[in-house]
């Protein structure tokens, strides 16, 4: 397999979509997002005793087994960033004490085998305390209202506002290869669409089974994106797109074209 330099910044902010996403992995740490169908997540901790614990997930998050990866670690102060020893302990690379004064941002270089190219990923280790207790670069408090926990509106216009706003940040998603975007996206996408029978009145019949079809595409889009192989979410892209137009048909021009208000 061809593998590419990949940066991921993970900023404070977010993602800068109007959903943002932190994704907490098996061992409580933060995922991060590989452009790599061998290793499609990399999941980062630092524990009681200071050491990064720093695992390599497959798409269903579960652990690779370490057998001829190399991993780099560079963490401190910009001034007093230092290279740290990553040993491999079971199915983890295990690091030195990191450094004192965070946030500072934590460099991983990830080489998959001895001839492939380094994947390098970025993340902002920030020890500040969230509202939630937990600390930044673990907040995943955001997610309150967004993926699996958005809130469906209670109408038609409403839901149909948010399906608009979801389809375009998929697209987004998938034409830039924001992975963590499209993740979300699909987690919220199928939930939103499934309340709309409910709200479509004698509309309810002919909505439910295109609303299934609409789910169903959407499933084969994010299978795609865990695996890392996004050319094979043409078709459902594509499947995503005529569905939905279908199911505008059914409702007034206003209600199909909504959009959330800025």
């Amino acid at each position: 397999m061809k593998t590419h330099i990949l940066t991921i910044t993970l900023l404070l902010a977010g993602l800068g979509l109007a959903h943002e996403a932190v994704t907490i992995g098996p061992n409580g740490g933060r995922v991060l997002y590989v452009d790599s169908s061998t290793t499609p997540n990399v999941e980062v901790i630092v524990n009681r005793e200071g050491r990064a614990e720093i695992s390599l997930l497959d798409k269903d998050r579960k652990p690779i087994t370490l057998t001829a990866q190399t991993l780099n670690v560079t963490a401190g102060p910009r001034a007093e960033a230092k290279k740290l020893t990553a040993e491999k302990q079971g199915t983890k690379f295990i690091t030195d004490k990191v450094p004192d004064g965070a946030p500072y941002t934590m460099v991983l270089q990830l080489k998959e085998t001895p001839d492939a190219k380094s994947i390098t990923l970025r993340l902002n280790y920030d020890l500040t305390p969230a509202e939630s207790g937990k600390p930044m670069y673990l907040d995943d408090s955001v997610n309150a209202h967004s993926g699996d926990n958005i809130e469906v509106p209670a109408t038609a216009a409403g839901i149909w506002a948010e399906l608009n706003q979801h389809q375009g940040e998929l697209i987004e998603g998938v034409a830039e290869k924001k992975y963590e975007a499209i993740d979300e996206v699909t987690r919220a996408y199928p939930k939103l669409a499934k309340g709309l029978p409910a709200q479509s009145g004698d509309k309810k019949d002919a909505a439910q089974p295109l609303v299934d079809m609409l789910v169903k595409h959407l499933a084969a889009v994010r299978e795609a994106s865990a695996t890392r192989k996004l050319d094979e979410a043409k078709s459902g892209m594509e499947g995503i797109a005529s569905t939905l137009a279908e199911l505008k048909k059914l409702y007034p021009a206003d209600v199909a074209n909504a959009k959330l208000a800025e």
